[in-house]
């Protein structure tokens, strides 16, 4: 019994790769996904605990500066492919998100998200809660 249990833990999950203009398609409702873009903490970042773990909320763009195409869930804390908790008043350059790998997310560097996708049938919610992120 503990061996299969130590089998399942070490299981990762498969991420599908979508591209970043497909993303929002009802069909990746509910799917593990992998996909490249810009974070974009320029508008304000909202961080909640509505889904069981405190989340900020970071738009990911196709280009630095360009709109929003979904919203990255990423969890705080300090740990790797999290966003450090952000004191009140915060600044641009007070956002600190860390790679999967430990090192800091430079905003503007492309990355890639990993995660699961959250989307609306009418296409007006769209967001990923993250799992990993990479340069």
């Amino acid at each position: 019994m503990l061996l299969g249990g130590l089998l399942l833990a070490g299981c990762k999950k498969d991420a599908v790769r979508v591209e970043l203009t497909n993303i929002c398609s009802p069909e990746n409702e509910k799917k593990y996904v992998t996909t490249s873009g810009y974070l974009d903490a320029s508008g304000s970042v909202y961080c909640s605990n509505t889904g069981g773990r405190m989340d900020c909320s970071l738009d990911l763009v196709a280009n630095p500066g360009g709109k929003r195409v979904f919203g990255a869930e990423i969890e705080e804390g300090s740990g790797s492919s999290e966003i450090e908790k952000l004191p009140s008043g915060y600044k641009k350059e007070d956002v600190k998100i860390h790679y999967d790998n430990g090192g800091l997310v430079n905003l503007s560097d492309k990355v890639t998200l990993t995660g699961q996708m959250s989307i609306a049938p009418d296409g007006s919610v769209c967001f990923m809660e993250v799992d990993k992120i990479e340069k």
